[in-house]
C-alpha cells in the first residue's frame, strides 16, 4: 500500500517524517532484532532490519537513542525494510510500566555503553 495518492501524488501521511539514522531494536517475546531506524513521524516509522529474520506482525520498537519504547504493528514489509504503525509510546528515561521493563533494560544498557565509550 503506498502512501500517496495514485491519483494526485499527494501523501497520504497525517504527519512529517523525520529523517533518522538511529540505533533500535525490535522485540518480541524472549527475542530481539537489531534494526535501523531510518525515519520517524507521530504514528509510525520506518525501519531497516540488520538481520535477514524479521518480527511478526506486532512488537516493541525501542529507540535506543531517543529512549523511548513503542508497541507497534507491522503495516508493510519490502525486503529488509518494514513499516511500523505506533499503537502506544513510553519514554524509558523514567518511571517505566511493568510492560516495557525489558525495553528500559535494553535502552539502559546501550546507554553504559555509549557513557563507556
Amino acid at each position: 500500500m503506498s502512501m500517496f495518492d495514485s491519483r494526485s501524488g499527494a501523501e497520504r501521511r497525517t504527519s512529517p517524517r523525520l529523517s533518522t539514522n538511529r540505533s533500535g531494536k525490535l522485540l518480541c517475546g524472549a527475542f530481539a532484532w537489531d534494526c535501523v531506524i531510518r525515519d520517524v513521524s507521530d504514528g509510525g516509522a520506518r525501519v531497516q532490519m540488520l538481520a535477514g529474520s524479521s518480527p511478526p506482525v506486532s512488537a516493541q520498537l525501542v529507540d535506543l537513542v531517543g529512549g523511548l519504547a513503542h508497541d507497534v504493528k507491522v503495516a508493510w514489509r519490502k525486503d529488509r525494510e518494514l513499516g511500523l504503525i505506533f499503537l502506544r509510546s513510553t519514554d524509558l528515561r523514567g518511571l517505566a510500566p511493568a510492560g516495557v521493563q525489558t525495553a528500559k533494560r535494553i535502552w539502559a544498557a546501550a546507554q553504559s555503553r555509549a557513557d563507556a565509550g
